[in-house]
């Protein structure tokens, strides 16, 4: 769990400062200061308060709703952290754990996930963080024994604590509709949906 954006997004969504927080968890102001700079982490007591802080629904964010929604979604979607160096899927759902996220946060390294590295790096490039584009639809094989093959839909979603992440809500398809997309359009293509600046 990464406790400083956790922290901070509590403590925000709250209206709190600092040391108004730090009273509410039974820690020093110098506590939750080092804490939301990452350079310590809560006692399981206090991480146990933090947490019941924020599935508590009186102080719980739109967010952290919107986490649960895709923990608990019957569909194969996970949500990934798309903001830093390295992809980080940070919720899930029980399908796309079972298949491919058994612990979280996950990163996307290995072969299997080629064409989501690649499908992420293009809609950063076409600013995707940076609320761009509406949403993105490619196509992923997942080279596994069992292969799955899946139409990918992106849309970017934003945290109160300004993180951009990626829902990413996977469609199965056939092998030999993948095939044909492969083929017409190679593997990584992307249909990117932009939004006009005269929209904004």
């Amino acid at each position: 769990m990464d406790w400083a954006k956790t922290v901070r997004s509590i403590r925000q969504r709250l209206r709190l400062k600092q040391g108004a927080f730090a009273e509410l968890v039974g820690l020093s102001q110098t506590s939750i200061s080092r804490i939301e700079s990452g350079l310590a982490v809560p006692a399981p007591d206090v991480g146990e308060a933090i947490l019941k802080l924020r599935s508590n629904p009186k102080t719980r964010s739109v967010f952290d709703d919107f986490l649960a929604s895709i923990e608990h979604s019957p569909y194969v979607c996970f949500l990934l952290q798309m903001d830093n160096e390295t992809l980080s899927v940070e919720a899930a759902s029980q399908k796309a754990r079972n298949r491919y996220f058994p612990s979280l946060p996950a990163s996307l390294d290995g072969s299997a996930f080629t064409a989501l590295q690649r499908h992420s790096e293009e809609l950063l490039e076409h600013g995707f963080a940076e609320g761009r584009i509406e949403c993105a639809i490619g196509v992923w094989g997942d080279g596994r024994e069992d292969p799955g093959y899946w139409r990918a839909l992106y849309t970017p979603m934003r945290d109160g604590a300004e993180t951009w992440y990626g829902y990413v809500t996977l469609i199965a398809i056939e092998g030999a509709d993948f095939d044909a997309h492969v083929e017409e359009k190679g593997p990584y293509f992307l249909d990117i949906i932009s939004y006009r600046l005269d929209q904004q």
